[in-house]
């Protein structure tokens, strides 16, 4: 079995109105924050007036730091969610990504050039499209090829196993 991400900005253009205290957004931070507290997982309630406009700075970089190495690519990923989810760093900010990235030790050189060519965006966007046109309009989406099964939203460890093995049978 083969799991892929890929890139889905629930907002391709920056929303400035997007707002955190009593929002869904709260809420939802809350709850996954109680359910993966038992796995030693922390969301840090968002401590800032504004709140992330969107995710695309965030994603363009991960997709020109996978051009360099793939592994490099998976730390990069795991370090955007810390400094966003636990950290509280903007990732809508170029200067704060551009600090992540460089502090997984990617080539930033290559990675300038990258994101200057626009080689990111168009991956994002292409990613976006092929979902969109799937139906896809929340994250997470995971999609079992093997069997058609869908899960939107967060679910639980058992439901992901029951799919794998569903999927491997």
């Amino acid at each position: 079995m083969r799991v892929e991400s890929r890139a889905f900005p629930l907002r391709p253009v920056a929303d400035p109105s997007v707002r955190w205290k009593g929002t869904y957004r709260e809420a939802g931070w809350r709850r996954c924050g109680e359910m993966s507290a038992g796995d030693g997982i922390r969301f840090t309630p968002w401590p800032h007036d504004e709140f992330a406009a969107w995710s695309l700075p965030a994603l363009e970089a991960a997709q020109c730091v996978a051009k360099q190495d793939e592994a490099l690519a998976a730390r990069l990923h795991l370090r955007l969610y810390e400094a966003f989810f636990t950290e509280s760093l903007n990732i809508a900010d170029p200067t704060v990504v551009a600090g992540v990235v460089a502090a997984c030790g990617a080539d930033m050189d290559r990675f300038a050039a990258d994101l200057e060519a626009g080689l990111g965006r168009q991956a994002v966007l292409r990613d976006y499209e092929e979902a969109a046109g799937h139906g896809v309009s929340a994250i997470p989406t995971v999609v079992v090829v093997e069997t058609g099964r869908t899960f939107v939203g967060l679910a639980d460890y058992a439901a992901y196993r029951a799919a794998v093995e569903e999927a491997l049978a």
